[in-house]
């Protein structure tokens, strides 16, 4: 079954030890971002809203993966963050642990997700 979690900080305690700088450094970087989110365990991740869903993370063996949900990752920003070295699907960022998270494409790709949250309303 789905581990529980009761929070972010207990989803990032349970976390491999490789796994635990990059969540708290990515967790981090989404607060900075987006003070005004709601941060909670949604579907067994933690989990990002902001007039709508934003952004989650999930932790596999190696890396960390971004998912953003649709419309923010055109192929052409996908061919971006490929070049910069990472993976990417039609919605998630793929973040190994030994790598920089892409800092100013984040803020962007972020900022993008609550504008077309709020023009949704």
């Amino acid at each position: 079954g789905m581990k529980k979690f009761s929070s972010v900080d207990d989803f990032i305690s349970q976390a491999s030890r490789e796994a635990q700088p990059k969540l708290r450094e990515l967790r981090g970087h989404i607060l900075r971002i987006l003070p005004q989110a709601h941060e909670q365990i949604w579907y067994g991740v933690p989990f990002y809203h902001e007039c709508g869903e934003v952004v989650g993370f999930s932790v596999a063996k190696h890396h960390v993966s971004l998912g953003v949900g649709a419309g923010v990752l055109p192929a052409e920003r996908r061919k971006k963050l490929e070049a910069m070295g990472y993976r990417t699907g039609s919605c998630t960022v793929q973040i190994r642990f030994d790598q920089k998270l892409p800092a100013a494409l984040l803020r962007k790709i972020l900022m993008e997700k609550v504008r077309l949250n709020r023009s949704k309303r």
